[in-house]
């Protein structure tokens, strides 16, 4: 039996064709260029985040001075919530999630305010916060060229194009 044909006297469809209303058909060169520096951008930051979750799991089950259970009940919560989530926003940034990306700007915030409170909470002190501006500013540059490139949009043209019309008066019809 072929599922394929039609009807007799019917014309013949396209059996395997998506509806694809407003949908560019081929990738060009600048939104590849731009998908893959995201994408590289989000792999490399997930191997950063790898070895921080491992760090603060180290803080757990190996702690350099004393136990980890006499350090004060900030300390181990904060510990414990960068041992999980860490991992977590490591996960999904590697399989390039949008959750990988949520994750990871409350793992980026949270660090950037305990490094603020305690400065000696993570490895490399004070400067963990210029790397997290430094990377949170490279994550939005990255990401907003890729959705030009991929929307091919001319934000700043359509912004003018809006405010010159909205200068001049409606006329009536």
């Amino acid at each position: 039996m072929d599922f394929h044909r039609d009807a007799p006297g019917r014309p013949r469809r396209e059996s395997t064709a998506a509806i694809q209303v407003g949908v560019k058909t081929a990738v060009d060169a600048e939104e590849a260029r731009w998908n893959f520096a995201l994408t590289l951008f989000f792999r490399l930051v997930a191997l950063l985040w790898m070895a921080e979750g491992l760090e603060q799991w180290r803080r757990i089950l190996a702690p350099a001075a004393g136990a980890f259970l006499d350090n004060s009940e900030a300390v181990i919560a904060a510990t414990i919530f960068f041992a999980v989530l860490n991992l977590i926003a490591a996960v999904g940034l590697w399989l390039i999630a949008p959750w990988g990306g949520v994750v990871w700007m409350l793992t980026l915030f949270a660090q950037i305010f305990v490094a603020t409170i305690k400065p000696t909470f993570f490895v490399g002190g004070a400067w963990i916060r210029l790397l997290d501006g430094v990377l949170f500013a490279a994550y939005l540059f990255l990401s907003w060229r890729a959705n030009a490139a991929a929307n091919d949009s001319r934000i700043f043209e359509r912004l003018a194009e809006v405010l010159r019309q909205w200068g001049r008066p409606r006329r009536e019809e």
